[in-house]
């Protein structure tokens, strides 16, 4: 006779994580009261792309002009661009020490011999060290700072990063003065000042606050041309410079000297390893009141340099009685969660037209990688609200987010008018990379049933 299948069920249950969105009352209210438009909600950051100032675009014509070398430096602009958005950090000793040591045991397994003479040993030594060195130079990136101080060098970068570090420096301080509009800066501190497009926007957001502008460049050749540009051009408007610029090639030496707003804009690359970067962001803390805003190219690498800095700055916090809190982008003070969900740089894209200058001017994109550390505790009003950090997926009826929140994890919100509602709806869908959302997101453990089926021969 033969044996019979038993079907037997049995109940199991799964913990699954729901997400939920609360919608911020507030901005429902004055959308509903027509005060704002759901697209123009408090949470934008994103600027439209608009062409640079017509005075600014006609100093760095005048200025290039001036060394009758415009279309070299056109041609030449285009190759230091490409090397600065290869660019990787300097090699660390402790890292060149490891790839020596694993290329030496590699060449040592493939080519020596127990039956070597003593005089074949030294041979094969002085071999093994030349190979060696030759690998490590290959296999290694050449890090070397850009020389600055060369005059064509520094016009090449004018005319190939005027117009993306102006609008990416614009876009930041925009949302600072936007979330906090009662900010009125006395002092700035600009290190690493370059072309000088951290003063031209400081400068229109904050002209009649700031007393002192104060520009650190190690290279006078980058000073004496962001001054010109600041000039117009002209080396005899001299009037038109702001009050309290100054101008030094290094760091001030008091350490009571306070800013209340510190930059360092496109800066740390060019610092030989990770000791002089720390010595330097410790320094530029130390020297900040208010704000610290620090901005890489939005590669792998200047991300890494951001979030290095982030980590050094929120740590030296923990440990003294001065509290902080990352005001942008992050809404968190954790670790950032790129590291943990893929090997993409958390960055964010600014549109913005090449200038005008013998050739049409074009819309273009840069991508960039920030962080704005303010001093002192978040204010128990700030609901953190989750930032966009890849491009809003708009689709038929629905809009794809994906969000860094204040949990310090990236989750990706789908919105629909029938779930969410259409307000929120809708500015989901007309938000932008690098926009925050007006939402707090409520995470909820739900057991969810499972019926597992199992046969049993009889």
């Amino acid at each position: 006779m033969s044996g019979s299948c038993i079907a037997i069920f049995r109940r199991s249950y799964a913990t699954k994580t729901k997400l939920t969105t609360i919608f911020n009352e507030d901005v429902r209210q004055m959308v509903l009261r027509e005060e704002i438009k759901a697209r123009k909600h408090p949470g934008r950051c994103s600027i439209n792309a608009k062409p640079l100032p017509d005075d600014l675009i006609n100093a760095v014509l005048k200025t290039i002009k001036a060394s009758g070398q415009l279309k070299n430096v056109m041609s030449d602009g285009r190759l230091l661009l490409n090397y600065l958005y290869s660019r990787h950090s300097p090699t660390e000793q402790n890292e060149l020490m490891e790839k020596k040591q694993q290329n030496r045991v590699e060449l040592e397994k493939k080519y020596y011999s127990e039956n070597m003479s003593e005089d074949q040993k030294i041979k094969f030594e002085r071999f093994i060290n030349n190979r060696v060195e030759r690998l490590v130079a290959q296999r290694t990136y050449n890090w070397k700072p850009i020389d600055y101080n060369n005059k064509h060098v520094c016009h090449q970068y004018l005319l190939s990063r005027i117009a993306p570090e102006y609008n990416v420096i614009k876009t930041l301080f925009s949302d600072i003065q936007q979330r906090d509009p009662n900010f009125a800066p006395e002092s700035l501190f600009d290190f690493g000042s370059g072309i000088g497009t951290v003063t031209l926007n400081a400068k229109n957001f904050w002209g009649e606050s700031l007393k002192e502008y104060y520009c650190v460049d190690t290279s006078s050749t980058m000073n004496d041309l962001a001054k010109l540009i600041l000039q117009e051009g002209n080396p005899n408007n001299e009037d038109i410079l702001p009050k309290g610029l100054f101008y030094r090639q290094f760091l001030p030496a008091s350490p009571k000297l306070k800013f209340d707003l510190v930059v360092s804009a496109y800066t740390m690359f060019e610092l030989p390893d990770i000791k002089t970067r720390f010595e330097t962001l410790l320094n530029l803390w130390n020297k900040t009141k208010k704000y610290i805003v620090l901005v890489e190219m939005g590669t792998r690498a200047g991300f890494n340099l951001i979030n290095e800095a982030r980590d050094l700055l929120l740590e030296i916090s923990s440990q003294n009685s001065t509290k902080s809190h990352v005001f942008s982008p992050c809404p968190h003070e954790n670790s950032c969660p790129r590291y943990d969900t893929d090997d993409t740089p958390c960055n964010f894209e600014v549109s913005y037209f090449s200038p005008n200058i013998a050739q049409q001017s074009v819309l273009k994109r840069e991508h960039f990688s920030y962080v704005i550390i303010k001093k002192g505790e978040r204010s128990k009003t700030d609901e953190q609200w989750p930032r966009i950090v890849r491009p809003v997926l708009v689709r038929s009826k629905h809009s794809v987010c994906r969000l860094c929140t204040s949990s310090g994890k990236l989750q990706e919100i789908i919105f629909t008018a029938s779930k969410n509602g259409k307000i929120p709806y809708w500015c989901a869908r007309s938000s932008k990379w690098g926009d925050r959302l007006p939402i707090v997101i409520k995470e909820e453990e739900k057991e969810v049933e499972e019926d597992e089926v199992k046969s049993e021969q009889n």
